[in-house]
């Protein structure tokens, strides 16, 4: 189930942009991403990620639950973006893209810049 909402999400790239406020001129490049792993680096996988031309890398994890998303999730982005071989001069959003109820504790975290539920914005367009 996880996978066909990953590609829903993908086939719907127009409206997590809006969602994001981001204007389509501003988009350098965007789609899932793939790091391979090296003796140099690590390799890491990012479900959705969008470079814009002001330098911003927005790294956006998508979920699917029923039961509510926790704080483990913050921890699977931490790791990916530590991971991940940033650009010098660019910056990291962290984002969540998510269908179903999040933890309380998750909520409060405030990891995340921007969540998205998809349950409302998908239904919308």
């Amino acid at each position: 189930m996880g996978l066909q909402f990953e590609n829903l999400i993908l086939n719907n790239r127009k409206t997590i942009i809006k969602s994001l406020e981001l204007l389509p001129d501003n988009i350098a490049c965007h789609g899932p991403y793939f790091q391979t792993r090296t003796r140099e680096r690590s390799g890491c996988q990012i479900d959705y990620m969008i470079q814009t031309v002001q330098n911003f890398l927005h790294v956006c994890e998508i979920k699917f639950s029923k039961r509510p998303i926790g704080l483990n999730v913050v921890k699977e982005v931490q790791e990916k973006i530590q991971r991940l071989e940033v650009p010098r001069h660019f910056s990291v959003i962290p984002v969540l893209i998510h269908v179903g109820p999040l933890s309380s504790a998750l909520v409060n975290a405030n990891y995340f810049v921007k969540t998205i539920d998809c349950s409302a914005v998908l239904v919308d367009d």
